[in-house]
């Protein structure tokens, strides 16, 4: 969590398009791209991380690759609300490793959550036995995706600079 105000120059914005997009690329890489010295640009990289701005580096895995063909999105209303029933809610998906993203949501919806499963059976035997079964859920909607139209994970950065 960043816990300060944080101003961005154009040479951050650089850093991290490009980090965003090629997590791998070595210091030397990032350096030439953002007009720094090596030992400049680690300092900067480093500051990002310690501030928070960088999470993390990972690799993206191909959900086919992985026999993982089922993609769902669940749309989850609570039956009473307050903090009880929606940490109870949000500490259960904590433990379920079919859940990729959990959002709490303004409007009719609670939660959203998005989900992957090897084939339709486990689609299944998730909604009927892990997540129905929850007592502070009233209602559940699912929709499978059919093709994928976009996916991004890369941020938007272009606010950033003046």
């Amino acid at each position: 969590m960043i816990s300060q105000q944080i101003e961005f120059d154009a040479t951050d914005v650089k850093i991290l398009g490009h980090l965003q997009l090629h997590a791998k690329a070595s210091n030397a890489e990032l350096a030439e791209i953002a007009h720094l010295s090596a030992s400049q640009c680690h300092r900067r990289v480093k500051q990002l991380e310690e501030n928070g701005v960088i999470e993390g580096y990972g690799a993206r895995l191909n959900s086919s690759a992985l026999k993982l063909d089922i993609h769902g999105f669940i749309q989850i209303t609570l039956g009473t609300h307050g903090e009880n029933p929606a940490k109870a809610f949000e500490r259960a998906v904590e433990d379920m490793t079919e859940v990729l993203e959990c959002y709490s949501l303004t409007g009719d919806t609670d939660y959203l959550i998005r989900v992957s499963m090897p084939n339709l059976q486990a689609f299944s035997d998730f909604l009927m036995h892990q997540l129905m079964p929850l007592p502070f859920i009233q209602n559940v909607k699912s929709s499978l995706v059919l093709e994928e139209v976009r996916r991004r994970s890369d941020l938007p950065l272009d606010h950033l600079e003046s």
